[in-house]
């Protein structure tokens, strides 16, 4: 099954993306729980299902729950039950790694010959029929990261280099490395070194946030980076924490959430 937010149906869909209804909402809140040393994974759901007459539909088990869950590094694609309201699904260890995408949708277990749900558009007529396995709603797409990838450290990703080339009180960022190279003159980088034993504070908001900011900008037009090492765990870092990579988005936002809010470590430079 393919599903995007520009999929097109010949009925009545409840979605953010299709306009069929006037009114209500269909989402559902996901929390990852895993355990990084066996693998395995269990996924909690919240579903929020407000137009009374399909939560109607799957609460007299007229209709199911469920998520399309796809891992490109698995190649896992399944259709995967969601009791209603709430509850949890599992997955066997290996099965997801990475960047996971979740879809959940809504389809018929039985056919409708007379619907006539209330706030629909104009644009279809009234009685609508509705066949077995129809879709009736399809929330936003998510994105999880499973696995080890997202831990990896700020410090692990990013390399600190001096350049005879680069200009004092200059920074660059070579992106093209199995680190992310952060650039700096000579004399500079003396001083950086110094810092980082004692103020790493001032290095955080100095020197990385703004070479954070870098690379997100870079991202929101380029992924040809993949080839790189540095690149699946920058990536699972940013999805860890909710950090997207298109064009419009705050890069600074981005920034200071990957480096866990740097201005608050300040505090410690004035406290010693």
């Amino acid at each position: 099954m393919r599903l995007s937010d520009f999929t097109k149906f010949p009925h009545p869909v409840l979605s953010p993306f299709t306009g069929d209804f006037l009114s209500g909402e269909f989402s559902v809140d996901f929390d990852v729980s895993e355990n990084l040393k066996t693998g395995s994974l269990f996924l909690r759901h919240n579903i929020v299902l407000t137009h009374p007459d399909v939560a109607y539909l799957v609460a007299s088990g007229q209709a199911v729950v469920g998520c399309l869950v796809k891992c490109s590094d698995t190649y896992y694609n399944e259709l995967r039950l969601l009791s209603y309201p709430d509850g949890n699904v599992d997955f066997v260890p290996g099965s997801l790694l990475n960047k996971v995408s979740l879809r959940p949708i809504v389809w018929l277990s039985t056919e409708l010959q007379r619907w006539s749900p209330e706030a629909l558009h104009s644009e279809f007529s009234v009685p609508v029929f509705m066949g077995l396995g129809d879709v009736i709603a399809i929330g936003a797409e998510s994105e999880i990261s499973v696995g080890q990838a997202k831990l990896a450290s700020i410090e692990s990703i990013f390399e600190l280099n001096n350049s005879s080339e680069v200009e004092e009180g200059e920074v660059r960022v070579d992106l093209e490395g199995d680190r992310i190279s952060i650039l700096v003159s000579p004399t500079v980088f003396s001083v950086i070194e110094l810092l980082r034993q004692r103020e790493m504070a001032v290095v955080l908001n100095s020197i990385y946030l703004p070479a954070v900011m870098e690379v997100l900008d870079r991202l929101q037009v380029d992924h040809s980076y993949d080839e790189w090492r540095w690149f699946v765990p920058f990536m699972e870092k940013c999805r860890a924490k909710g950090i997207a990579h298109e064009s419009g988005v705050s890069i600074l936002e981005g920034a200071q959430k990957l480096l866990e809010l740097p201005a608050l470590k300040l505090d410690e430079v004035i406290k010693e």
